[in-house]
């Protein structure tokens, strides 16, 4: 097992795979996925990166002819061996399970709202459901098209998922509507 975090691992293997590449490209490929669990905050993403510097698993240089003293980061050998440990089953129960879902965390405390706000949760969310999935389906199609088949697959996952919730949330809404 492993004492880095899953934010920690996932920034090892953006660097490995973009790599060289600065913290703010980090952020940007954090800030511009379609999956929010992951911080691209400055204040996370910076400090992170000289943490894993400091325990030996990127190192980084000063760009040239960069003023400003930006910092390319690369992985290095011990970085490379805790990726492909990260990447070996077995994998941990939070990597296969349901997951977080805030919507189900909601769902908990339902009856907290009257019969009228309990609609407009039910539409309101079904319709962001259907929005993130036809996002998603867009996605897929440019990723596809640009060739990359495990960008590919990764985004299928994605649209699989997000279909699958809003098809669990149809059947709630049934229920509850």
């Amino acid at each position: 097992m492993t004492d880095r975090t899953e934010l920690e691992q996932v920034t090892l293997g953006v660097v490995w795979r973009d790599g060289p590449c600065t913290p703010y490209h980090v952020r940007k490929q954090f800030l511009d996925s379609p999956t929010h669990t992951w911080s691209g905050s400055a204040g996370t993403i910076y400090p992170l990166m000289r943490r894993l510097e400091k325990q030996g698993h990127l190192t980084s240089d000063v760009a040239e002819h960069d003023r400003r003293g930006t910092r390319l980061y690369r992985v290095t050998p011990a970085g490379r061996r805790a990726l492909k440990s990260w990447l070996r089953p077995p994998l941990a129960p939070a990597a296969v399970g349901p997951g977080f879902d805030l919507v189900r965390t909601r769902l908990l405390f339902f009856e907290a709202l009257t019969a009228s706000e309990r609609r407009e949760f039910l539409d309101v969310v079904a319709r962001q459901l259907d929005d993130a999935a036809s996002d998603l389906r867009a996605l897929e199609r440019n990723v596809r098209a640009e060739g990359d088949p495990i960008l590919s697959l990764a985004a299928r996952g994605a649209l699989l998922v997000a279909r699958a919730r809003r098809d669990w949330f149809k059947s709630v809404c049934e229920e509850l509507g």
